[in-house]
């Protein structure tokens, strides 16, 4: 099935408006909360990172190598001195962030983004890195700027909150790979 056959799913069939830090806003999917400083928008080009008072820093699909997500489900943790003293090894002194490493030129990106004022369930972060990081590993990160298909792919990783366990992540894994293959 192709990203073009996927109907578009009403984002409200979701338990939330998103998934962690992952949220759908104003027809477009986000990472981070808009309504503050810095955020990141999944756009069909590519990932673009807006800050306020500067001009919109675009990294096309095709650029990403790898991406990752550095966050955590309390907001003291993802400033930049609760970064101090995390033990993941993901979140530091800049806070919330995607990690990706791009190509041409070959760079590491970190772009920061705050975090919303709720808590994200750690399933839910969880899922969403593991989203992330296989959808780019697969080849296909332009899927995260479908709409429709980002839309769907939640709504049906969302009911598998799945247990904290090593089992889980590879489940999750795989279904992610699963739902990437079925968009070939």
């Amino acid at each position: 099935m192709t990203t073009s056959e996927h109907p578009t799913p009403d984002p409200s069939a979701l338990p939330t408006a998103g998934l962690g830090p992952l949220v759908r806003i104003g027809g477009q999917w986000l990472i981070g909360d808009h309504e503050r400083t810095a955020h990141i928008a999944l756009l069909p080009e590519g990932l673009e990172h807006r800050v306020a008072g500067r001009d919109p820093v675009l990294v096309p699909w095709p650029r990403l190598m790898s991406l990752g997500i550095g966050v955590s489900s309390g907001r003291f943790l993802s400033t930049p001195a609760g970064g101090l003293l995390s033990k993941y090894d993901d979140i530091t002194v800049h806070g919330s962030c995607l990690n990706a490493m791009v190509r041409n030129p070959y760079d590491m990106w970190k772009p920061r983004f705050f975090h919303h004022r709720q808590r994200y369930p750690a399933v839910e972060i969880l899922i969403v890195r593991q989203l992330l990081e296989e959808t780019v590993r697969l080849g296909r990160a332009d899927l995260l700027g479908d709409d429709a298909w980002l839309t769907s792919a939640l709504r049906d990783l969302a009911p598998a909150r799945l247990p904290w366990t090593r089992k889980g992540q590879l489940s999750q894994q795989e279904r992610v790979a699963a739902l990437v293959s079925d968009a070939r």
